[in-house]
This record gives structure tokens, sequence and C-alpha cells, in this order.
């Protein structure tokens, strides 16, 4: 049991390598839930007893779908930042929005789960400094702040977006000091400082492992965020990963006030409840309700976040009968069957039975496709423009680039500037 999951990651990663399906597509999903399956075992050795066997089957399930819902929240945010997407989801609707849920649902057991081990390494636990003190006109100002952080972004993302990852923390941790709740103020008020420092060190760690394991796997996302986004580590520009520390704080303030109102499993620091139970029909609608705005936000998702879902080759415009015919030969169903490890091999082979003009061609529409996820929709519709190339593609602006694509399909919604601008500056990085 305390191997299963890094045996998990490790299969997992050793298959994606090798562009097997589903480990190629949904990586992130099989490593992210075999590094909680990892932690938990990590606390089940030190603690004698698993989370995931303390939250039960139902609280577990309570436990993933609200952490879905939470980032649904700044999904929906995302709509007017504008500061990531989503290339080659699976163009399979009800299996695209089960791994969606999935992916999500990866949040709040990852970031609680780590801190929680790093609370049983005595990690900050007598961590103590000046307490704070919180007077009730204190608390209307935070909170007046956090609508300020919340408002200006939504007023001029490009400036602001970065207020974004605190604007729960103001809003919501007032509400739980009112409830008496021993949370993010509590604590501060007190001098302890233990657990917030390890919230975020834990939304670091999280960070990094959700940005190493995005960088391998084919469904992924990009980011496109203003500024910051030419030193990169992974897909993540290096700024960026200072946003991760105070959401993992964000998350942990969320998750105070859903335990309170008895809508998610208690365990670890998350304990206090509210003596009075909110009667079942209210907790019940309040998860419809939940679950109705997520599915919302996903529909829309499917429209404004998702660039690309699962290239099929026979959806190519400008590949010759003779080409698809041959990679139909192959088992080649995915133009994405065409990079990586087993790629290497697979080349050669297609180079012998083409001629060099289809050999050529396959070549270029392969590399501009697969670009930063392009895909098959906007590849057709680059090739429509005249710019057949990742050549091509480096030489021109994203106006002119965008002036092409209107012109070729007069009326169709272009993408976004700033993922045009992604394009360009890698397709300079490109071989």
């Amino acid at each position: 049991m305390r191997l299963i999951g890094p045996l998990a990651i490790a299969l997992s990663f050793a298959l994606m390598c090798l562009q097997v399906e589903p480990f190629a597509t949904f990586f992130y999903l099989f490593a992210w839930f075999g590094l909680i399956l990892t932690f938990d075992q990590l606390i089940r050795a030190r603690e004698g007893h698993s989370l995931i066997a303390h939250c039960q089957v139902g609280g577990s399930a309570l436990l993933l779908f609200w952490s879905s819902v939470c980032w649904f929240f700044f999904e929906l945010i995302n709509f007017r930042l504008d500061n990531w997407y989503y290339v080659f989801v699976t163009d399979q609707p009800a299996l695209r929005l089960l791994s969606t849920f999935l992916a999500f649902a990866t949040v709040f057991p990852g970031i609680f789960w780590i801190e929680h081990y790093l609370h049983l390494r005595g990690v900050c636990t007598d961590t103590r400094w000046r307490p704070l003190r919180f007077s009730s006109r204190g608390l209307y100002l935070l909170q007046l702040l956090g609508v300020l952080s919340l408002a200006l972004p939504l007023a001029w993302p490009r400036y602001f977006f970065p207020l974004i990852w605190g604007a729960l923390i103001l809003l919501i941790a007032p509400i739980n000091y009112r409830h008496g709740l021993d949370g993010y103020l509590r604590q501060l008020e007190r001098g302890d400082y233990g657990q917030t420092l390890r919230l975020l060190l834990a939304g670091l760690i999280t960070g990094l492992c959700w940005e190493f394991f995005n960088f391998w796997a084919r469904a992924k996302w990009i980011y496109t965020v203003p500024f910051f986004d030419e030193l990169k580590l992974f897909e993540m520009p290096v700024a960026g990963f200072l946003g991760f520390p105070p959401f993992a704080v964000e998350c942990a303030i969320v998750y105070r006030l859903l335990v309170w109102h008895r809508l998610a499993p208690a365990f670890g620091a998350y304990r206090k409840q509210k003596p009075q139970p909110t009667s079942t029909t209210i907790r019940a609608g309040l998860i419809i309700a939940a679950l109705l705005s997520a599915l919302s936000v996903d529909y829309y998702m499917e429209r404004w976040t998702i660039t690309s879902v699962t290239p099929r080759v026979e959806r190519i415009e400008f590949l010759d009968k003779a080409t698809l015919a041959m990679l139909h030969r192959h088992d080649i169903h995915h133009l994405t069957q065409l990079e990586g490890w087993q790629a290497y091999t697979l080349w050669p082979v297609l180079q012998k039975e083409l001629n060099a003009q289809q050999y050529a061609d396959l070549q270029r529409i392969a590399a501009l496709y697969l670009h930063q996820g392009i895909g098959v929709d906007y590849g057709n519709w680059l090739i429509q423009s005249d710019i057949a190339s990742l050549s091509k593609l480096a030489a021109l602006s994203p106006v002119q680039i965008l002036e092409k694509m209107a012109n070729a399909k007069p009326g169709e919604p272009l993408p976004p500037q700033a993922k045009v601008h992604v394009w360009i500056r890698r397709a300079d990085h490109s071989p």
C-alpha cells in the first residue's frame, strides 16, 4: 500500500512517454492521484490512519466535488482574465467533462494532504510572532479590499490580474472569524503563524507539482499572462509561482466555511462545525446549485477556454488521400502519435512510403498543428489564411495573423491576440 502511489506515478510517466493511451492524454490525472495516494500513505505511516479512510467514501466524494467547484470559480474569472487556455483535451464530450471534474478535484486534497503531512513532520509547529488584532471595522475594511481585489481585475485584467489570488482570503476570512472558526485571522490574532506558513509552503510545493505534471501531459494548459510570459519554468511564468502560496490559503479558508456548514468532511485542522446542522434539503439544494454552476462554466469553457481537442488526421483538410490512407495503414489516427519517443522510429518508416513532397507536407502540417496545441481547427484556418508553416507563423505579427485569419473566414470569432502571441514567440524557437 505504501508503494501504490509512487508506482502509479512511475508507471503513468513511463506509459505517457511511450504515448500509450489513456496515459498520454490523461497523464496529469494519473500522476496527481498517485501523488495524493503517496502523501496519504505517508500520513498513515506517521498518524496511524489515512485521511482518505477518515473521510470515508461519501466524505471523500464531497471533498473532491467542492475542490472542482472552487476551481470552476477561477475558470469563470478566467473568461475575463484570459490568463490560460487548454489544448488537446479529449474530443469525447462525456469523457472530457469527467476528466475536467477529476482534474479540478485534485486541488483541495493536493494542498491539504501536503500541509497535513508537513504538520506531522513538525514544520513550523512552534512558529509564533507578534499577535494581530482585528476590530469589527477592520474586518469590514478587509472585505472591502476583497471586493476591490475582485473588481479591479475584472475591470482592468491586464494590470490587476494578480489580485485575484488573494481576493477570497479578504472576502471570506472575516466571515470565518465572525463564526469563531480557528482559521487564518484567529491564528494570527494569537500570534500563531504555523499553519499559515505551512499552507504557503504547501501551495508552492503543490504548484510545482501541478506545473511539472502539466508540462508532460498531452491535454494541458498554457499561460498567456501579461508581462511575465518570457521566463518560464515548465509552462508557468516564474513570477506566476508567487500565486500558488496565497491560493493555498484561499482554499483553506473556503474549506473551513464548507466544514462549518457541514457541506464537507471534517478532518485535521478543519473540524469546527455549526452547532445546529443545516437541514438536509438546504444542503442538497446548495450542492445542486453548485453543480449546475460548475456545469454552466464548463459549457462556456468548451467555447472560450479550450483551444484544441484530439487532433484526428481525418479532420485535416490539407492531407492528400494517399497520405491519409498510409497513416491509417500504420494505425495513426491522431497527429499526436507523430511526436514523442515512438516518432523517432515512425518517421523513417513514413519517409520510405511517401514521395518527397508528401513527406515534407506531412512534416510541415504536423509541426504547425502540434505547435502549442494549435490543433486541427486553428491549423486548417491558418493554412487557409496562407500561413502554412511555423516559419511563416513566426515571420508575422499577431495583428497580421489575425487580419489574414479574418479575411479567410469573415465573421468567424478570432482567437485572442495573447494566444496568437504565444504561437509566434514559441514558433521562433521551434526547429
